[in-house]
């Protein structure tokens, strides 16, 4: 039979299974009676976004069950990169942190990824590689650039968590354990993993982080954030402080529009819309959308207007 575990991520950053079904084989009917299943669990609430592997019986069933969600596909092929190109391309480190920076980078347009993925193409003749030809048919379900706005928690990396998930059940379940050996193995690894987010509660509860920066938004962060988000957030703030700076400010009907560089990313420039009748702020870096946290251009912004505390709307309920 085939295990499908639906993993979440905590409050923790932490893989944290959420359900879990067995099936008899992977067609199409039987994923949409799993999807069914998991959707009549939660009591209807759908997840805002799934990512699965490269399956072709997953998507329509996806596409019946959730219409609402975003589904896109993890980045496991990338594991595939060594077997997919010439020895001597594989040794290039400089093909590498090129193709990497291309397809990894959440900061990344899809304009800018275009011309970045053409440039590698062309500069590695792999224009008709038909492995790299086939997944740029895809990029838009797979390529982070093209979902920059969509909340993911922190699982851009997918491949990292699905080896993370693997080697924890790994731990517990064996591949010819029987269905009542099965379940027993499967209840304690849920076991394990409350009993880890339990101690990771206490911890935040007892515990605080030590802070880095004379700015009291960072205090206010240390004591609505989890240590895990805290950090997060606390390097989002030094690089907000060192590495951001204003090169210009107009305003537009009550908004105040702020063009903020950031050396870490060659200078580059984000616009930060502040409306503070509203306590509304956004950045044209969508970190707040694709991570629920707010961005060092953002806390610049919070930090010049002499704003001490996080705005309630921008912490989010998790």
């Amino acid at each position: 039979m085939v295990f499908v575990p639906f993993t979440a991520v905590d409050q923790h950053k932490r893989c944290v299974t959420v359900g879990a079904g067995l099936l008899s084989h992977e067609s199409i009917e039987a994923y949409t009676w799993l999807f069914k299943a998991f959707l009549d669990a939660t009591g209807g609430c759908a997840p805002k976004a799934i990512i699965t592997d490269q399956c072709p019986s997953m998507k329509p069933a996806i596409e019946e069950v959730f219409p609402d969600t975003s589904h896109r596909l993890c980045m496991w092929h990338m594991k595939k990169l060594r077997e997919k190109v010439d020895a001597y391309l594989w040794q290039d480190e400089d093909f590498k942190k090129r193709l990497n920076a291309c397809v990894w980078n959440n900061h990344c347009e899809p304009d800018e990824f275009e011309e970045a993925w053409a440039n590698i193409m062309i500069d590695y003749d792999l224009v008709d590689h038909p492995w790299f030809s086939s997944l740029y048919e895809i990029k838009e379900d797979w390529v982070p650039a093209y979902f920059r706005e969509i909340f993911m928690a922190g699982i851009m990396r997918v491949t990292s968590r699905s080896e993370s998930e693997n080697s924890f059940f790994d731990r517990f379940l064996t591949p010819h354990a029987t269905l009542v050996e099965f379940w027993m193995s499967f209840e304690s690894a849920m076991d394990a993993q409350r009993h880890k987010q339990s101690k990771l509660n206490s911890e935040n509860k007892h515990s605080t982080s030590p802070l880095k920066a004379p700015v009291q938004l960072e205090k206010h962060a240390s004591e609505m954030y989890t240590h895990a988000t805290f950090k997060d957030f606390q390097n989002e703030l030094c690089a907000a402080v060192y590495n951001c700076g204003m090169v210009d400010v107009h305003a537009t009907d009550g908004t105040e529009v702020y063009i903020i560089n950031d050396i870490e990313r060659e200078r580059k420039t984000w616009e930060v819309a502040f409306t503070a009748s509203r306590e509304e702020i956004t950045c044209s870096c969508c970190l707040y959308q694709r991570m629920g946290m707010l961005c060092k251009h953002v806390i610049w912004v919070l930090k010049h207007k002499n704003i001490r505390r996080i705005p309630d709307k921008y912490i989010i309920n998790r």
